[in-house]
Protein backbone atom coordinates (compact mmCIF):
# COMPACT_ATOMS: atom_id res chain seq x y z
CA UNK A 1 0.00 0.00 0.00
CA UNK A 2 1.45 3.34 -0.95
CA UNK A 3 0.25 6.90 -1.11
CA UNK A 4 1.71 10.37 -1.22
CA UNK A 5 1.15 12.08 2.16
CA UNK A 6 -0.13 15.65 2.14
CA UNK A 7 2.71 18.15 2.39
CA UNK A 8 1.12 21.58 1.99
CA UNK A 9 -0.45 23.30 5.04
CA UNK A 10 -3.37 24.49 2.97
CA UNK A 11 -4.33 20.87 2.27
CA UNK A 12 -5.96 20.76 5.68
CA UNK A 13 -8.29 23.65 4.77
CA UNK A 14 -11.81 22.68 3.60
CA UNK A 15 -12.54 23.41 -0.04
CA UNK A 16 -15.42 25.72 -0.88
CA UNK A 17 -17.04 23.10 -3.07
CA UNK A 18 -17.12 20.08 -0.76
CA UNK A 19 -16.33 21.44 2.72
CA UNK A 20 -13.77 18.63 3.05
CA UNK A 21 -10.01 19.11 3.29
CA UNK A 22 -7.51 17.29 1.13
CA UNK A 23 -6.02 15.74 4.28
CA UNK A 24 -9.40 14.27 5.20
CA UNK A 25 -9.83 12.85 1.70
CA UNK A 26 -6.35 11.31 1.90
CA UNK A 27 -7.22 9.65 5.21
CA UNK A 28 -10.38 8.16 3.70
CA UNK A 29 -8.37 6.78 0.79
CA UNK A 30 -5.83 5.25 3.16
CA UNK A 31 -8.65 3.75 5.26
CA UNK A 32 -10.13 2.12 2.15
CA UNK A 33 -6.74 0.65 1.24
CA UNK A 34 -6.02 -0.55 4.79
CA UNK A 35 -9.44 -2.18 5.10
CA UNK A 36 -9.07 -4.12 1.87
CA UNK A 37 -5.51 -5.20 2.66
CA UNK A 38 -6.77 -6.60 5.97
CA UNK A 39 -9.56 -8.74 4.59
CA UNK A 40 -12.37 -6.18 4.37
CA UNK A 41 -12.61 -6.59 0.60
CA UNK A 42 -15.99 -4.87 0.34
CA UNK A 43 -15.70 -1.19 1.26
CA UNK A 44 -16.96 2.27 0.32
CA UNK A 45 -16.69 5.88 1.43
CA UNK A 46 -19.55 8.12 2.56
CA UNK A 47 -21.92 5.33 3.58
CA UNK A 48 -25.12 6.46 5.25
CA UNK A 49 -27.18 4.79 7.95
CA UNK A 50 -30.49 6.62 7.46
CA UNK A 51 -32.23 5.05 10.45
CA UNK A 52 -29.54 6.52 12.70
CA UNK A 53 -29.01 9.78 10.75
CA UNK A 54 -25.26 9.32 10.45
CA UNK A 55 -22.89 9.06 7.50
CA UNK A 56 -19.68 7.08 7.92
CA UNK A 57 -16.43 8.21 6.35
CA UNK A 58 -15.61 4.62 5.39
CA UNK A 59 -17.56 1.41 5.97
CA UNK A 60 -16.19 -2.05 5.24
CA UNK A 61 -17.29 -5.68 5.25
CA UNK A 62 -15.15 -8.82 5.58
CA UNK A 63 -16.75 -11.87 3.93
CA UNK A 64 -16.52 -15.06 5.94
CA UNK A 65 -16.70 -18.76 5.25
CA UNK A 66 -17.23 -21.44 7.86
CA UNK A 67 -17.04 -25.22 7.78
CA UNK A 68 -20.07 -27.26 8.76
CA UNK A 69 -20.85 -30.97 8.82
CA UNK A 70 -23.27 -32.21 6.15
CA UNK A 71 -24.46 -35.75 5.53
CA UNK A 72 -23.68 -37.16 2.10
CA UNK A 73 -26.86 -38.93 0.92
CA UNK A 74 -24.87 -41.24 -1.37
CA UNK A 75 -22.50 -42.56 1.28
CA UNK A 76 -24.64 -41.79 4.36
CA UNK A 77 -21.57 -40.20 5.94
CA UNK A 78 -20.94 -36.77 7.32
CA UNK A 79 -18.35 -34.56 5.68
CA UNK A 80 -17.12 -31.03 6.30
CA UNK A 81 -18.01 -28.45 3.66
CA UNK A 82 -17.42 -24.72 3.34
CA UNK A 83 -20.42 -22.37 3.42
CA UNK A 84 -20.76 -18.62 3.19
CA UNK A 85 -21.50 -16.95 6.53
CA UNK A 86 -22.46 -13.40 7.46
CA UNK A 87 -19.24 -11.40 7.63
CA UNK A 88 -17.60 -8.84 9.92
CA UNK A 89 -18.44 -5.14 9.70
CA UNK A 90 -16.18 -2.18 10.42
CA UNK A 91 -16.47 1.62 10.53
CA UNK A 92 -13.62 4.09 9.99
CA UNK A 93 -13.93 7.73 11.06
CA UNK A 94 -11.20 10.06 9.78
CA UNK A 95 -9.89 12.98 11.83
CA UNK A 96 -7.44 15.48 10.36
CA UNK A 97 -7.12 17.80 13.38
CA UNK A 98 -7.47 17.81 17.16
CA UNK A 99 -10.44 20.20 17.08
CA UNK A 100 -12.11 17.87 14.60
CA UNK A 101 -11.69 15.02 17.09
CA UNK A 102 -12.71 16.61 20.41
CA UNK A 103 -15.69 18.94 20.19
CA UNK A 104 -16.40 19.45 23.87
CA UNK A 105 -13.43 20.62 25.95
CA UNK A 106 -15.28 20.90 29.27
CA UNK A 107 -13.05 19.60 32.10
CA UNK A 108 -10.77 18.36 29.34
CA UNK A 109 -7.54 18.37 31.36
CA UNK A 110 -8.90 16.59 34.44
CA UNK A 111 -10.89 14.10 32.37
CA UNK A 112 -7.88 13.33 30.16
CA UNK A 113 -5.61 12.73 33.18
CA UNK A 114 -8.13 10.39 34.79
CA UNK A 115 -8.64 8.53 31.49
CA UNK A 116 -4.90 8.08 31.09
CA UNK A 117 -4.62 6.51 34.55
CA UNK A 118 -7.59 4.24 33.85
CA UNK A 119 -6.13 3.10 30.53
CA UNK A 120 -2.89 2.16 32.27
CA UNK A 121 -4.89 0.02 34.73
CA UNK A 122 -6.87 -1.41 31.80
CA UNK A 123 -3.64 -2.40 30.03
CA UNK A 124 -2.37 -4.26 33.10
CA UNK A 125 -5.70 -6.08 33.49
CA UNK A 126 -5.70 -7.06 29.80
CA UNK A 127 -2.22 -8.57 30.13
CA UNK A 128 -3.54 -10.74 32.97
CA UNK A 129 -6.55 -11.79 30.91
CA UNK A 130 -4.39 -12.71 27.91
CA UNK A 131 -2.38 -15.06 30.14
CA UNK A 132 -5.27 -16.76 31.91
CA UNK A 133 -8.09 -16.65 29.31
CA UNK A 134 -6.94 -17.58 25.77
CA UNK A 135 -10.62 -17.85 24.78
CA UNK A 136 -10.85 -14.03 24.54
CA UNK A 137 -9.29 -14.16 21.05
CA UNK A 138 -11.90 -13.67 18.32
CA UNK A 139 -9.86 -15.51 15.67
CA UNK A 140 -10.81 -12.93 13.04
CA UNK A 141 -7.33 -12.55 11.51
CA UNK A 142 -4.48 -14.77 10.36
CA UNK A 143 -2.09 -12.18 11.80
CA UNK A 144 -1.86 -11.83 15.58
CA UNK A 145 -1.24 -8.08 15.46
CA UNK A 146 -4.64 -7.56 13.79
CA UNK A 147 -6.63 -10.13 15.76
CA UNK A 148 -9.23 -8.52 18.00
CA UNK A 149 -9.84 -9.58 21.58
CA UNK A 150 -13.02 -9.63 23.63
CA UNK A 151 -11.74 -8.88 27.13
CA UNK A 152 -15.25 -8.75 28.57
CA UNK A 153 -15.96 -12.38 27.70
CA UNK A 154 -14.56 -13.92 30.94
CA UNK A 155 -16.67 -11.64 33.18
CA UNK A 156 -13.65 -10.33 35.13
CA UNK A 157 -15.20 -7.99 37.73
CA UNK A 158 -12.18 -5.70 38.19
CA UNK A 159 -11.83 -5.24 34.43
CA UNK A 160 -15.53 -4.51 34.00
CA UNK A 161 -15.35 -1.85 36.73
CA UNK A 162 -12.47 -0.12 34.90
CA UNK A 163 -14.36 -0.24 31.60
CA UNK A 164 -17.50 1.25 33.18
CA UNK A 165 -15.46 4.20 34.49
CA UNK A 166 -13.73 4.69 31.11
CA UNK A 167 -17.10 4.68 29.36
CA UNK A 168 -18.48 7.27 31.78
CA UNK A 169 -15.56 9.63 31.18
CA UNK A 170 -15.52 8.90 27.45
CA UNK A 171 -19.19 9.88 27.31
CA UNK A 172 -18.25 13.20 28.91
CA UNK A 173 -15.86 13.88 26.02
CA UNK A 174 -17.73 12.27 23.12
CA UNK A 175 -21.37 12.14 24.22
CA UNK A 176 -23.90 13.05 21.52
CA UNK A 177 -21.21 12.95 18.84
CA UNK A 178 -21.04 10.59 15.87
CA UNK A 179 -18.70 8.34 17.89
CA UNK A 180 -21.30 8.03 20.61
CA UNK A 181 -24.20 7.36 18.26
CA UNK A 182 -22.41 4.69 16.22
CA UNK A 183 -21.40 2.61 19.25
CA UNK A 184 -24.69 3.17 21.07
CA UNK A 185 -26.61 1.86 18.03
CA UNK A 186 -24.27 -1.14 17.69
CA UNK A 187 -23.67 -0.13 14.08
CA UNK A 188 -20.69 -2.47 13.46
CA UNK A 189 -18.44 -5.12 14.98
CA UNK A 190 -15.34 -2.92 14.88
CA UNK A 191 -14.72 0.84 15.04
CA UNK A 192 -11.56 2.71 14.06
CA UNK A 193 -10.44 6.33 14.32
CA UNK A 194 -8.14 7.16 11.39
CA UNK A 195 -5.97 10.15 12.26
CA UNK A 196 -2.98 12.24 11.37
CA UNK A 197 0.13 11.72 13.59
CA UNK A 198 -0.13 13.04 17.17
CA UNK A 199 -3.76 14.11 16.72
CA UNK A 200 -5.35 11.48 18.97
CA UNK A 201 -3.91 10.16 22.24
CA UNK A 202 -4.87 6.55 22.87
CA UNK A 203 -6.47 7.32 26.25
CA UNK A 204 -8.72 9.94 24.61
CA UNK A 205 -10.20 7.52 22.09
CA UNK A 206 -13.94 6.87 22.34
CA UNK A 207 -14.41 3.78 24.47
CA UNK A 208 -13.99 0.63 22.40
CA UNK A 209 -12.54 2.34 19.31
CA UNK A 210 -9.25 1.37 17.72
CA UNK A 211 -6.70 3.83 16.34
CA UNK A 212 -5.09 3.84 12.90
CA UNK A 213 -2.45 6.55 12.57
CA UNK A 214 -0.93 7.76 9.32
CA UNK A 215 2.79 7.09 9.06
CA UNK A 216 4.09 8.41 5.75
CA UNK A 217 1.85 6.90 3.09
CA UNK A 218 0.52 4.04 5.24
CA UNK A 219 -1.71 3.50 8.26
CA UNK A 220 -0.31 1.90 11.42
CA UNK A 221 -2.58 0.13 13.91
CA UNK A 222 -1.76 1.83 17.23
CA UNK A 223 -4.74 0.62 19.32
CA UNK A 224 -6.82 -2.50 18.70
CA UNK A 225 -10.60 -2.00 18.73
CA UNK A 226 -13.05 -3.70 21.06
CA UNK A 227 -15.25 -6.39 19.51
CA UNK A 228 -19.00 -5.61 19.45
CA UNK A 229 -21.54 -8.35 18.86
CA UNK A 230 -23.99 -7.37 16.12
CA UNK A 231 -27.02 -9.44 14.94
CA UNK A 232 -26.68 -11.06 11.52
CA UNK A 233 -29.63 -9.11 10.08
CA UNK A 234 -27.97 -5.81 11.03
CA UNK A 235 -24.67 -6.90 9.46
CA UNK A 236 -26.46 -7.82 6.23
CA UNK A 237 -28.22 -4.44 6.19
CA UNK A 238 -24.81 -2.79 6.73
CA UNK A 239 -23.44 -4.75 3.76
CA UNK A 240 -26.33 -3.49 1.61
CA UNK A 241 -25.59 0.14 2.58
CA UNK A 242 -21.99 -0.32 1.41
CA UNK A 243 -23.23 -1.75 -1.88
CA UNK A 244 -25.59 1.22 -2.38
CA UNK A 245 -22.83 3.75 -1.68
CA UNK A 246 -20.44 1.96 -4.06
CA UNK A 247 -23.13 1.88 -6.77
CA UNK A 248 -23.72 5.62 -6.43
CA UNK A 249 -19.97 6.26 -6.73
CA UNK A 250 -19.73 4.14 -9.89
CA UNK A 251 -22.78 5.89 -11.36
CA UNK A 252 -21.21 9.30 -10.74
CA UNK A 253 -17.93 8.20 -12.31
CA UNK A 254 -19.65 6.96 -15.46
CA UNK A 255 -22.37 9.60 -15.66
CA UNK A 256 -25.10 6.98 -15.23
CA UNK A 257 -28.19 8.70 -13.83
CA UNK A 258 -30.75 6.24 -12.56
CA UNK A 259 -34.29 7.38 -11.75
CA UNK A 260 -36.50 4.69 -10.16
CA UNK A 261 -39.94 4.14 -11.61
CA UNK A 262 -42.44 6.57 -10.13
CA UNK A 263 -39.88 9.34 -9.45
CA UNK A 264 -39.66 10.81 -12.94
CA UNK A 265 -40.00 14.60 -12.70
CA UNK A 266 -39.86 14.52 -8.90
CA UNK A 267 -37.05 15.01 -6.42
CA UNK A 268 -35.25 11.79 -5.59
CA UNK A 269 -35.40 10.68 -1.96
CA UNK A 270 -32.11 10.69 -0.07
CA UNK A 271 -30.91 7.06 0.23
Amino acid sequence: MSATPPSQPEENVPTAKSGESQTHRDLKRLALLWAQMNGFRIAAAEVSLPNHRVRMDVAAYKPQRVREARRDTRTDRERLVWKTAVGVTAIFECKASTTDFVRDARSMKATAERLQALHEKKGRAEQELCLHYPSIRNGDSLFQEYETLNFERPGYERYEKIIREIRRLSDRLHGNTKFDRLTKYGAANLFYVVAEPDIVSSHLLPCGWGLLERVGGDLLLKVKPHWYEVPEDDRLAFFQRIALAATRAVNREHGAIFVPEGFAGREMPTP
